[in-house]
């Protein structure tokens, strides 16, 4: 086994850890609402936790190692608090896009630019409940780009690119 199918293994042990106990809370709270006699809030709550989100969009992407980076970036976010956003070319949806796009090694990269992104927003001082994420791919010529932004209300706190193309492209 790889490092990063290591890391991404480890990583995705401590994201169902995450989940099993976030899990656990909502149903306390939607069977709290129902012992209050409190029916149409725990429906209304249900709802919000079943309106669609990030993990969706993600899991259209065909590249597994692709996917669970991603996928652990969000998770990680919502973590802290911080409300995530993904957005990506429709083409990325495709497996023919990815098949001139991704090269393997690609993921050891992705996951440490990811991991920075994570450490630097760790480092501020911001309240990270007023902070949200905007998260972008980016079709690149042979390969693409990931654009991670960490803003609150007043400021950009953190904006950054990460390029992955072939050599032969830059």
């Amino acid at each position: 086994m790889s490092e990063l199918e290591h890391n991404l293994l480890a990583d995705m042990l401590d994201w169902y850890r995450l989940q099993r106990h976030d899990f656990q809370n909502h149903w306390q709270v939607v069977m709290g609402n129902l012992q209050l006699q409190q029916p149409e809030k725990a429906l209304n709550y249900m709802r919000e936790l079943t309106r669609p989100q990030e993990e969706q969009k993600i899991s259209l992407l065909p590249i597994p190692v692709l996917a669970a980076i991603l996928l652990g970036l969000v998770i990680r976010l919502k973590e802290r608090s911080i409300a995530a956003s993904l957005d990506y070319p429709a083409t990325m949806r495709q497996a023919d896009f990815w098949q001139n796009h991704w090269r393997e090694e690609y993921g050891e990269g992705l996951l440490g630019y990811t991991r920075k992104c994570l450490a630097g927003i760790d480092k501020t001082r911001a309240d990270l409940s007023a902070v949200t994420a905007d998260i972008y791919l980016f079709e690149e010529d042979g390969g693409f780009s990931l654009q991670v932004i960490f803003e609150d209300e007043d400021r950009v706190i953190f904006d950054g690119t990460e390029r992955f193309v072939p050599e032969s492209f830059e």
